[in-house]
């Protein structure tokens, strides 16, 4: 972003920005879980697939003129290859005199070890925890993604409340218990479940949990 932009401005405008995505996610959760098809069975991927179809027909999207781009490319220049470049499931892009982004990244989460269709084996729901800490949390902390974003749990099975109980087991057991994940409250209408995570230089990074069980 340009370096003309006073701070308050810069900040002022990320932060309506950030609304409006988390405005537009939490919508578009309520669209695909109405559809009521969503289950265990399902691959990230193609959860994302169908919350990219629901953030794009949105109408308030086109009002507020963002773009959404699914599994972006983060490319620096580093002098590394463009594949080995990190990629992140949503970015929103949206314009003023200058182009501003916001980022979110997610992960399926699970409470208990779970068989799914065409897998011979249970998926192990405290890997799943790890991944969501290490590459969702782990990758906004080390930069290879962009700040200005959150992460977003997709639950196809168990309750919220014990999985992020879970979550924050793992990030104790690490030594991490100044990062364990708060509830807060968000005055959205179609979302309840959503978390802070406070971490060193003042980051914080957003929690929103998709709960797509049939409770």
């Amino acid at each position: 972003m340009s370096g003309y932009f006073n701070p308050e401005y810069i900040n002022s405008t990320l932060q309506i920005l950030e609304r409006r995505c988390l405005i537009l996610l939490s919508e578009g959760y309520y669209v695909i879980k109405s559809n009521g098809n969503i289950s265990i069975d399902w691959e990230e991927e193609d959860i994302s697939k169908e919350l990219l179809l629901s953030l794009e027909t949105n109408s308030k999207r086109l009002e507020w003129q963002i773009d959404i781009i699914p599994e972006y490319r983060i490319y620096k220049n580093d002098g590394n290859s463009a594949k080995s470049a990190a990629r992140i499931d949503f970015r929103f892009s949206g314009w003023t005199t200058n182009q501003w982004e916001y980022y979110a990244e997610a992960k399926n989460l699970i409470e208990i070890d779970s068989f799914k269709v065409g897998r011979k084996t249970k998926i192990s729901a405290i890997k799943l925890h790890e991944r969501y800490i290490e590459t969702g949390i782990g990758n906004y902390l080390s930069g290879k993604y962009p700040q200005h974003g959150c992460l977003v749990g997709y639950i196809l099975q168990g309750r919220v409340e014990n999985i992020i109980s879970m979550l924050n087991t793992c990030l104790c057991n690490l030594k991490r218990e100044a990062e364990v994940l708060h509830s807060q409250d968000l005055d959205f209408m179609y979302l309840n479940s959503y978390y802070i995570s406070s971490h060193d230089d003042f980051t914080f990074i957003k929690h929103l949990m998709f709960d797509f069980t049939k409770s």
